[in-house]
Formats: structure tokens, sequence, C-alpha cells
């Protein structure tokens, strides 16, 4: 888990057919390495879903905007941030190695998304958001280097060198 959690939230969607947290099953599975988020989603019921998936589509498109220089549209920033700024139904308390969250059901999922999501926009890597240039591609990353054009070389990459190689060739 190397990408921020408002980050890899965005890109449990990567393209119009790839839905990772289609189902709570698979919503469930996506938050376990997140222990707060893994705490909350336990007892997520089914109905509960469609408002995940419209928090993390309105996170894409801010995160896409922003990537892009633009500015976000304010719905979708006021969605996807609005939870993460209310005060908090839950508490973390320390534990062994580690922090324990305590009173968190299913209805603080919003908020622990929402404050990555806050976090990830006020913090420094904010600067260093780019938009996946692959084909079909719908994932944002972090790069340091300002000529990464790819969230990875070896599937996006790969895929557009393929792609131009075939049209020299023809």
């Amino acid at each position: 888990m190397t990408e921020p959690l408002a980050l890899a939230f965005a890109n449990t969607r990567s393209s119009p057919g790839r839905d990772r947290i289609a189902t709570v099953e698979r919503f469930r599975a996506w938050a376990r390495p997140w222990p707060a988020l893994a705490a909350c989603v336990t007892a997520t019921p089914p109905g509960a879903l469609p408002e995940v998936l419209a928090r993390r589509d309105a996170t894409q498109v801010v995160l896409h905007h922003l990537a892009a220089g633009e500015a976000p549209p304010a719905g979708e920033l006021a969605f996807a941030t609005a939870p993460g700024l209310a005060r908090a139904e839950f508490r973390v308390r320390p534990a062994a190695g580690t922090v324990a969250v305590d009173d968190a059901g299913p209805e603080a999922v919003p908020q622990v998304l929402g404050r990555a999501v806050v976090d990830f926009l006020l913090g420094p890597q904010i600067a260093h958001l780019r938009r996946c240039q692959g084909g079909g591609c719908h994932k944002v990353f972090v790069s340091a280097r300002a000529d990464r054009r790819w969230c990875d070389s070896k599937v996006c990459g790969n895929r557009a060198r393929v792609a131009a190689h075939a049209r020299r060739s023809r």
C-alpha cells in the first residue's frame, strides 16, 4: 500500500468496466489494509454501497480536475470532503503496535473516506498529482517526476508502447 487512501479510493474504478468495490464484500476486502476503515466497513449493509460509490465517483472527479490544473466542481468537492470535516462519531485509541477504533460503525465510513480526501487535498502530495494518460484508464497517481505519464508502466505504459509500435508498423 504505497498510495494515500484518497487516491486508492478514487482508483477503485480504473475504467468504465472495472470497479474493485462493486459489491459490499469487495468493498470490505479492499478496505482491509486501512485499520480505521476496515473497522467501519465490517457491518456495512448492502444498501449503503451506492453512497460509497457516489463518494468515490465525486472524489475521482475532484482529483481529475486538480490533476489537470483545473478547479474541481464545487458540488463534487463538497460531497467528497464534507463528511471528513464533520465531528467524528468514533474514537481512536492506542493499541499494541497500532491504533484501535471504538464506536465506529458503517455510519463512520463517509467520515473516514472524507477525512482521507481532505488530508490529501491539504497535504504536499497534491502538487504532484497526475492523471494516467493510458487509453481508457481513470486512475490518478502521485509522481515526483514531471515526465511520468502512466499509473503503471507495466500495464498502461506497455499498452501505449504496443499501440505506438503497431501504428508505426502499419
